[in-house]
């Protein structure tokens, strides 16, 4: 590959490394800004797992998942099990998880996901879509047209084997 090849595929990462977490920053401090202004008594009980994106990733992973091992948690989430761990315990303590031993392996422990723990997520999820909705809308209708003809390739970029 050519060298100016090379830098722009180089100059291409490091600008997608930036912009994907700034953006996720953007769009969870509007859905935290929307938060202040709801009187909802579920956006009350938030207050607490509002600061912590990897507490909802975490949940959010329960909740699609419906019931997860520690272990495969950890993995689903990319974090440590004794991080994993941690979130768990904060996420139980605030009534967003259960945790039950196996029936087979009592060393097991299993993860699932409260109702609460689930309209937390369902909420915050249309907060947070509905956010970037209004972020997009600020935008010309043609750089609209250039971010939907990338989803596709961005797409492919998350399921490249390596």
């Amino acid at each position: 590959m050519a060298n100016d090849s090379m830098q722009d595929l180089a100059a291409l990462a490091l600008g997608l490394l930036d912009f994907i977490p700034r953006l996720q920053r953007r769009v969870h401090a509007d859905v935290l800004a929307t938060h202040e202004n709801q009187q909802d008594e579920i956006w009350q009980d938030f207050s607490e797992i509002q600061a912590t994106p990897g507490q909802l990733s975490l949940l959010r992973i329960l909740v699609k998942c419906k019931r997860c091992s520690m272990q495969e948690l950890a993995e689903y989430a990319v974090v440590a099990p004794s991080t994993a761990t941690a979130m768990v315990k904060r996420l139980l303590a605030q009534g967003y998880v259960e945790r039950s031993r196996g029936v087979e392996d009592w060393r097991t422990v299993w993860v699932q996901p409260t109702a609460r723990g689930e309209q937390v997520i369902a909420m915050f999820d249309h907060v947070r879509l509905a956010t970037l909705q209004r972020r997009l809308q600020q935008l010309s209708d043609d750089e609209r047209e250039r971010i939907v003809a990338a989803l596709p390739a961005l797409q492919h970029l998350t399921e490249v084997e390596m």
